[in-house]
């Protein structure tokens, strides 16, 4: 019984391909067809079987260069495990670049809707829990070391700066003074890093209660008008405030048609 032959046109149709695309994979080698006595070009049943594999290889992002190598392998069935291997290995990279992102979207929705939500507001807040990656530096090392450390380890980019500072009043002056600058990642972010965290990597107070606000402020740092009313709502709750503070630069962005930086302070309280 004699094969079936299948002519570019049907192919085409049936596979919803052009005839240009059919002729382009023949010119690379990796398919072939027949020349009948009428001068039309074929396909046989082989070859069909042939387009299907190059079509499903192709669905799993299979290099035309590749496919050529396994039509001229003497073992393809070895060459082209090295190729799945080598692609897994791609898309896992593309994975955990896509959830890195997604956490970097979900984090930055987050520090939105707190300054949407609680701009100028005050309340009570538990520090947040998070690993101290850089422990000392100044303000500007911290910038330094940000970059410095984002590069070398996919996901840290997705630190924050936690500054501390000391305070003391005078009437209703308030004097501050920076003492150290720490990087630190969210706990919540740990799975999202390339980085090699442990239970020897130090961590921030989480549990320590603080009297915090988000406040706009016009440089990364916050003033002494930003501290004063926290400390005031502090003390008519009846709580004793820390003489020390901490804050970190949320985002930066424009309100009232000015250039403003959105800093969330910390002030523990007993």
């Amino acid at each position: 019984m004699e094969n079936a032959r299948y002519l570019i046109g049907d192919v085409a149709d049936l596979m919803g391909l052009s005839r240009d695309t059919l002729r382009y994979y023949e010119k690379r080698g990796i398919l072939s067809s027949q020349r009948g006595d009428n001068g039309y070009r074929y396909y046989t049943e082989q070859d069909i079987s042939r387009l299907i594999s190059i079509l499903y290889q192709r669905k799993m992002d299979i290099r035309l260069k590749d496919m050529e190598i396994l039509r001229s392998s003497e073992n393809s069935i070895d060459d082209l495990t090295a190729i799945m291997d080598g692609r897994l290995r791609e898309e896992e990279k593309a994975i955990r670049l896509h959830q890195q992102n997604i956490a970097r979207l979900q984090m930055t929705k987050a520090d939105c809707e707190d300054i949407r939500r609680n701009l100028g507001q005050i309340s009570l807040r538990d520090f947040p829990a998070a690993y101290i990656i850089i422990p000392h530096t100044d303000l500007p090392g911290s910038i330094e070391q940000w970059f410095s450390y984002s590069r070398r380890y996919p996901g840290l980019d997705m630190m924050y700066t936690f500054s501390e500072f000391s305070w003391n009043r005078k009437e209703d002056t308030i004097h501050m003074e920076h003492k150290n600058s720490q990087l630190v990642l969210y706990e919540k972010l740990k799975d999202y890093v390339d980085y090699p965290i442990s239970d020897s990597t130090p961590r921030t107070a989480g549990s320590m209660l603080c009297v915090s606000s988000c406040c706009a402020c016009s440089s990364i740092t916050p003033s002494p008008k930003d501290l004063l009313p926290m400390i005031t709502w502090a003390e008519k709750q009846g709580f004793m405030v820390s003489q020390q503070f901490y804050s970190t630069y949320a985002s930066h962005g424009r309100l009232d048609g000015l250039d403003t930086c959105f800093v969330r302070i910390y002030i523990p309280v007993f």
